[in-house]
């Protein structure tokens, strides 16, 4: 899996490309530590799925404890442009009722503020 990490003025986005899943999920937790704990204010956190393939049952798990990590940092985190896919797997799971899910017009306008 790959990170992207775009930096702006109200968000830090993290755009995923490949599979989160057993193999690649400690990566998106070294990320999302390295970016919510620094000193400055608390940012906001969207992790852009849209060149996300894959996401297995290792990916939600990180998904959950990087949410709470990111709620103890005073920080708000976003899931934004789900595939067909992984909008099942978010919505079989139960995880719509705990993420707030970007559409792709509220992306954008979070990506270039």
């Amino acid at each position: 899996m790959e990170i992207n990490v775009i930096r702006n003025q109200k968000s830090i986005i993290l755009e995923l490309t490949g599979s989160l899943d057993i193999y690649t999920s400690v990566q998106l937790k070294v990320a999302i530590e390295k970016h919510v704990a620094q000193p400055s204010s608390p940012m906001d956190i969207i992790i852009n799925m849209e060149k996300l393939n894959y996401l297995d049952s290792s990916g939600v798990g990180i998904l959950i404890r990087t949410l709470n990590y990111c709620k103890e940092h005073e920080s708000k985190l976003r899931v934004a442009n789900l595939k067909p896919a992984i909008e099942k797997v978010f919505r079989v799971s139960g995880l719509t009722s705990y993420f707030e899910i970007l559409s792709s017009e509220d992306y954008q306008k979070q990506s270039k503020s």
